[in-house]
């Protein structure tokens, strides 16, 4: 399922949050969604979901309408891991996993054999199985992170959106989320990522959209994103390029003020 996101505008009260940005995610395609905090990185995916407003543009999915999906058409079409990661329910985590499921049943429906063995390979893939009957609201932030990222998988949706899926990992479960991502595209959905740290960004990524004050400052290969002046003038930022096994890596290194390190 194509995404395709057009002119879009956003606005709240008299301030634009997002001004005539226009992005695509093919199938099959790990897209990268970057920029500083307030760039409008979380509003993009939230009005994508339909939890934000949009005042202008258009959003599609294969070519129709986003509006024109009801909620469970929507629900089944797009998974969306949050930025906001909090569970208020003392449920095990098998059980919130499993609540991505819900939009293939029918109601009140109890789960059947396909939703237990794909929320079972979800906790798996994530690897938290170990977690599977710990309640959910006692788990760490890291832990709680790859639980909903399991929920999300489980959806099967052709288009998952995921807001710093890194966030509060450690190093090892960083690189196994963004291998998830990678695979779960590379197999035949449409990904789209906000990512704060550059160096996956440019490992991972097929694609990167960078966003600053709600415009879309670059977009393209991450090698044609990720230059000096990019991030110079975005970040504010100087950075430390290297090659390794034949792929390219950029290390923030400096803040910069007036042009200068500081």
């Amino acid at each position: 399922m194509q995404l395709d996101v057009d002119s879009l505008v956003v606005r709240a009260q008299e301030r634009v949050l997002l001004d005539h940005v226009a992005l695509s995610v093919a199938p099959g395609e790990l897209v990268g969604l970057i920029g500083p905090n307030g760039a409008g990185k979380t509003t993009l995916l939230r009005a994508i979901v339909g939890s934000q407003r949009i005042t202008g543009g258009s959003v599609r999915l294969d070519g129709r309408a986003i509006d024109d999906f009801d909620t469970r058409a929507r629900a089944r079409a797009l998974a969306y891991l949050p930025q906001d990661r909090q569970i208020e329910w003392p449920l095990p985590v098998s059980e919130i996993v499993m609540l991505g499921r819900y939009p293939h049943r029918s109601r009140l429906a109890p789960p059947d054999a396909r939703s237990d063995e794909v929320a079972t390979r979800a906790l798996a893939a994530v690897d938290a199985a170990p977690l599977s009957a710990r309640r959910a609201t006692v788990l760490s932030g890291g832990e709680r992170t790859r639980v909903l990222l399991a929920r999300a998988l489980a959806v099967e949706a052709p288009l998952l959106l995921v807001d710093e899926p890194v966030a509060g990992l450690d190093p090892y479960h960083q690189l196994h989320v963004m291998e998830i991502l990678r695979d779960t595209a590379h197999s035949g959905t449409g990904v789209l990522a906000v990512l704060h740290d550059l160096t996956l960004t440019m490992r991972f990524m097929d694609r990167v959209v960078l966003l600053h004050d709600g415009r879309i400052a670059a977009h393209g290969a991450p090698a044609d994103v990720l230059t000096p002046a990019n991030l110079r003038d975005v970040y504010r930022i100087s950075t430390l390029e290297g090659i390794n096994k034949s792929t390219r890596y950029v290390l923030p290194w400096s803040r910069l003020d007036n042009g200068t390190p500081t």
